[in-house]
């Protein structure tokens, strides 16, 4: 018998997953909050950085996700987790302290290389460590919370559905109090400790979270035993852990070390022999090796390779259309990620405020989730969808108006005015004028000093609208994204769910590449209403891809003579008059032929 079918799962054992899944996704939370306000208050003026720093990530992940994941199928699991957790948590910390670093000496860092080369110099490497703690999140979220679960409820499906569920409203409770918590620490005390305390979180939850997932270890006995893919280690492991593969193997010497002996005259023979086993080995060993570096190349740009090679067997279904609309809802910095907290920052909005911004949109998206069910009930699938994406766009028509409101910071024409006004300064330097009262006059709209006090807008108007047509427009986010992602489990054939699955992850990956990328090209505040309005379109392009989708699949998009009761019922009454006028007429005529 199987041992999961005696294995029952103990309650503390229970607790232990829970608790370490929430002092993960806490501190996933926090830092991904925080890191926003760090990169925003190290080039106050400029998203540039929080792009560089977000597009960077989706490229490393699109690279080097496939190699985790074989690394981590190819490893002993406590060991994965063990690595992946330490370097996610001290990684994390190390940018911080950079981080701290950079803002307590940063007009020393400034000037210590010539045009600021010592704090370029930083900003890259808070960006790359960055990267690599993400990276080792990545990597301790598949091996805990896609593998480990799986072994630690064995066959028994309504434990890990339960689990699983439990754990999904951990990640959801931690979205909207963890924000709250970072907002309200970075906002008492100064930014810079604030990334002293998220150092010293992490440094501590380390401990905490490898003695849990430790414990959980050592109470599973299903965890200790693991399938490798290659069959080289699963010899390796059984050679290394069982006294039968030790036995084994000194037999063989002996039987070897015995034919040795009684035969010394075929001596000359073996030398020949193992020496041309010698050049067959080193031959097949470069064969294996270039076989290993064509597989991380493989694995390197899998979803590159993916996304060429499947390109038919994607769009041979019908819903395709409606993954290239999701996909579309990618490319928009209208969403609560990184160049948002930068850009309300900037702005003027509080860190204490943000974080409670970040919470309601977090209510909205999960209410959008409970009302799913219920409306696909109602009104279908297929119109679930459209309400979903429609109620997006309404939701955002505030963001556009916010581009045009009082308060907008929306200037098309900035860099031009920038431009006239170093020349300007060019020119009184040359005919010897006193430029200080010019640059001090042309400066005020140019530059963004980092204070709050400086940095207030004129009014409230333009950044209200836009935070509120943001928080709104993730019910309809969460709606959309549901409905399209089960339209796919039911129209996609069992043998190419993986395929399918993988490319719309990969256009999803590049859409939101070309949201950082666009806004690497166009970093400034001034110009961030652009954005908002190139965004739009893009949300509206997913509409209409959508829409083709519906049409194709129902012949329609709405029900227009539903929509007009009023209208429907006199056209029945007029039917009932011409038929009944008909009526008469039929009556009437032997009537008159009878009279003729």
């Amino acid at each position: 018998m199987p041992l999961h079918d005696k294995w029952k799962l103990p309650l503390k054992t229970k607790l232990y997953v829970y608790v370490s899944h929430f002092l993960s996704a806490w501190g996933d939370r926090m830092w991904s909050f925080g890191v926003g306000l760090f990169l925003i208050r190290l080039s106050p003026g400029s998203l540039r950085l929080v792009a560089i720093y977000g597009f960077s990530k989706g490229a490393s992940v699109l690279l080097f996700a496939a190699i985790i994941g074989d690394w981590i199928d190819n490893t002993p699991r406590l060991r994965a987790a063990r690595l992946s957790l330490v370097l996610q948590n001290i990684l994390v910390a190390l940018c911080a302290v950079i981080v701290f670093v950079v803002v307590w000496y940063h007009e020393t860092l400034r000037t210590l290389w010539p045009d600021e080369g010592a704090l370029t110099l930083f900003h890259a490497l808070i960006i790359v460590v960055a990267i690599l703690g993400d990276l080792a999140s990545i990597a301790r979220s598949i091996s805990v919370e896609r593998d480990w679960i799986v072994e630690i409820c064995g066959r028994d499906k309504d434990l890990l559905a339960t689990m699983t569920s439990r754990m999904r409203a951990i990640d959801l409770t931690t979205a909207i109090l963890s924000p709250v918590a970072t907002g309200q620490i970075v906002y008492f005390i100064a930014l810079q400790y604030a990334a002293v305390f998220i150092a010293g979180w992490n440094l501590v939850s380390v401990f905490i979270e490898y003695f849990l997932i430790w414990k959980v270890y050592m109470e599973v006995p299903a965890l200790k035993s693991k399938m490798f893919k290659t069959r080289k280690d699963k010899v390796d492991t059984e050679l290394l852990f069982t006294n039968e593969g030790i036995q084994l193997d000194e037999k063989s010497q002996q039987e070897q070390i015995s034919q040795a002996s009684n035969k010394p005259q075929e001596e000359t023979e073996k030398c020949i022999k193992s020496s041309i086993n010698e050049d067959n080995i080193i031959k097949e060993d470069n064969s294996l090796e270039k076989d290993a570096c064509n597989q991380c190349l493989f694995k390197m740009f899998k979803s590159f390779i993916l996304l060429f090679r499947g390109w038919k067997t994607y769009m041979k279904y019908d819903v395709a259309f409606a993954g290239l609309g999701l996909a579309c809802l990618y490319m928009t910095v209208i969403g609560f990620d990184s160049i948002t907290v930068g850009f309300a920052y900037a702005q003027g909005i509080s860190e204490s405020l943000l974080g409670v911004m970040m919470a309601a949109g977090s209510i909205f998206g999960i209410a959008g989730t409970f009302a799913y069910p219920r409306i696909q009930k109602r009104i279908g699938l297929e119109r679930t969808g459209l309400f979903g994406l429609g109620f997006e766009i309404f939701s955002l028509c505030f963001c556009v108006a916010s581009v045009f409101a009082p308060g907008s910071p929306f200037d098309l024409l900035y860099r031009t005015r920038e431009n006239d006004s170093s020349n300007i300064i060019v020119v009184s330097s040359v005919l010897g004028i006193d430029n200080t009262t010019i640059t001090s006059n042309l400066t005020v709209n140019v530059t963004m000093p980092p204070s709050h006090e400086a940095s207030d807008p004129t009014s409230y108007i333009s950044i209200g609208l836009f935070l509120g047509g943001l928080i709104t427009a993730r019910f309809g986010l969460w709606v959309a994204d549901l409905t399209i992602t089960q339209m796919f489990l039911q129209a996609v054939v069992e043998t190419e769910r993986g395929i399918i699955s993988g490319i719309q992850r990969s256009l999803n990956q590049l859409m939101d590449m070309l949201k950082f990328l666009m806004v690497i090209l166009a970093p400034y505040p001034q110009e961030f209403g652009l954005l908002v309005l190139i965004s739009f379109v893009f949300v509206c392009l997913g509409w209409i891809f959508y829409a083709r989708y519906s049409y194709s699949v129902r012949g329609h998009l709405f029900h227009f003579d539903k929509l007009c009761p009023d209208k429907q019922n006199n056209n029945i009454v007029v039917e009932t008059v011409d038929e009944n006028s008909g009526n008469e007429e039929i009556n009437n005529l032997p009537m008159q032929t009878h009279t003729t």
